[in-house]
């Protein structure tokens, strides 16, 4: 019998809109469906996740939804009305790749002759719980997380310890979803245990203390605290909130204003082609600005005037109030301003008149009003949907708005990584989302020359748009663990309280 290996595929759809399926018997006992014109849901964007499977010449041989993932997934948006459900695709797909790993084993070891149903366990499934908790999937796998974030001895296979914390509440609030479907397990997935707890009411609240109801698993993790420093002044921090070094940021600047070019990997060769002007654009604003990159993929014309003489910097309008997106930690759009190097507003006045941004803009009316003929609402009328009369300032060659692309953002910046990795020799860490701490940190330092500590962290904070002030400090305390380029930042290592511990220099003692 040929052998059949196994693969989990996703297949991304945005955006769409749900409308709620009816079914009935027409008189002739054929089934009917149609569906409800009233209260469409329109669902930005979504995951799902399918089974392949390939023959030992790697040919598909086989394609199926794994319907429980995808179920979970569409109820998260319809029933609890959620914007996005990339991360629990993400963790799905990790949680049902293990699986099929622990298939692919359990069958190259499986002996008819021997097998024996009353003892040896069955193949692993990811609603079969054997007796034995450390048997069961759901605990096999948070094994298997611990070791890729503390054991892994090929670094590029390490998990962060923030990456593998949200997979695994991301597979406990799948099991969670078909307990309360009324899946019935032959052993629970977990031990789960609802505890009530009593905190103190905050000012806006009539009552002293407020009561709580907190759902709690067995299934945490928990890990070790670090032996290693890594160079760096205690536990290294997130990684998404360092800042890129100096040296590193000397060479990406070079790529995105003056080589434009970049190594990809073509059919598993290295070759140097060109990148696209918008996206040497965008990630310049992202540098310069502070912006998160859903934030950069929604400016539009208005945004963008041409800059005065005489002012090096100039304010910079987003959210609401601006006509493009921002959001908070909590979800809520709010509007701000941050600041813009004069420079890269010309650059992008420039850009806009340009010949090359008007073809653009021609595809995207176009794609509109092919989407309209269509009868595609989802697309306009979906969070965060294309609004026609606004002329975004980053459209692909076909006329997509970047922000429904930002896949291929991310693909982008991996080329501009390998490329940097090539010519400094070491890898460059870090996502698009790292240029916002890099922004944090020049600005830090820029504003200490001339203002109060305090003064300069509520600036750049006013313009990270973080209501909390200790969110910004996250990213200036990754400066003192992370310093960029050959400098350690002297005023920022006093500013975070690393110097607290030392002793004021005596009387006659030398200033160092």
């Amino acid at each position: 019998m040929p052998k059949i290996s196994y693969e989990v595929s996703s297949t991304e759809v945005k955006p769409f809109t749900y409308r709620t399926p009816i079914v009935s018997i027409d008189e002739h006992g054929e089934l009917q469906v149609y569906y409800s014109k009233t209260d469409p849901v329109h669902i930005k964007q979504i995951t799902f996740l399918n089974l392949i499977g390939r023959d030992e010449k790697g040919n598909i041989v086989s394609k199926k939804p794994i319907e429980e993932v995808n179920n979970f997934l569409m109820a998260r948006h319809i029933d609890e009305g959620r914007e996005e459900s990339n991360q629990h695709s993400k963790a799905l797909i990790h949680f049902f790749a293990f699986l099929t790993q622990l298939q692919e084993k359990w069958d190259d070891a499986y002996d008819e002759e021997k097998f024996d149903e009353l003892v040896d366990l069955p193949r692993p499934t990811w609603d079969f719980m054997p007796f034995r908790k450390n048997q069961r999937i759901t605990y096999l796998y948070r094994a298997a997380l611990k070791y890729s974030v503390i054991k892994e001895p090929d670094r590029s296979l390490r998990l962060a310890r923030t990456t593998a914390t949200a997979y695994m509440n991301n597979v406990v609030g799948f099991y969670k979803f078909h307990l309360r479907t009324g899946k019935i397990f032959n052993n629970p997935p977990f031990d789960h245990e609802v505890v009530s707890i009593n905190i103190e009411a905050n000012g806006q609240s009539m009552k002293a203390y407020m009561s709580k109801v907190v759902h709690t698993t067995d299934l945490r993790l928990n890990f070790p605290k670090s032996s290693q420093n890594q160079g760096a002044a205690g536990e290294p921090g997130r990684r998404d909130l360092s800042p890129i070094s100096d040296k590193q940021w000397a060479e990406v600047k070079k790529i995105l204003m003056d080589t434009r070019r970049v190594i990809k990997n073509v059919k598993g060769e290295d070759k140097w082609v060109s990148l696209a002007k918008e996206y040497c654009l965008f990630f310049l604003i992202g540098r310069y600005t502070g912006l998160r990159k859903e934030e950069v993929a929604t400016l539009h014309s208005k945004q963008i005037v041409t800059p005065p003489k005489g002012k090096s910097v100039l304010w910079l309008g987003v959210g609401v109030e601006y006509g493009s997106a921002t959001k908070d930690v909590k979800g809520d759009d709010k509007s701000r301003k941050t600041i813009i190097p004069s420079t890269i507003m010309r650059l992008l006045y420039e850009y806009m008149r340009s010949d090359r941004y008007e073809k653009r803009l021609v595809k995207f009316k176009a794609l509109c009003a092919q989407k309209k003929a269509d009868g595609e609402d989802a697309f306009f009328d979906s969070v965060d949907g294309v609004d026609e009369n606004k002329e975004y300032l980053f459209l692909s060659g076909s006329g997509v708005p970047f922000f429904l692309k930002l896949t291929e953002l991310n693909v982008r910046w991996g080329e501009i990584r390998r490329t940097v990795r090539a010519i400094l020799g070491h890898d460059m860490q870090g996502s698009i989302h790292n240029l916002r701490p890099t922004f944090a940190v020049s600005l830090f330092r820029t504003l200490l020359k001339t203002k109060s500590h305090d003064k300069a962290l509520a600036m750049v904070s006013a313009c990270l748009g973080h209501e909390d002030l200790d969110t910004t400090m996250k990213y200036l305390t990754l400066a003192k663990d992370a310093p960029t380029g050959d400098e350690i930042y002297e005023d920022i290592l006093e500013f975070v309280g690393v110097f607290d511990e030392l002793d004021e220099p005596a009387e006659g003692d030398a200033n160092v």
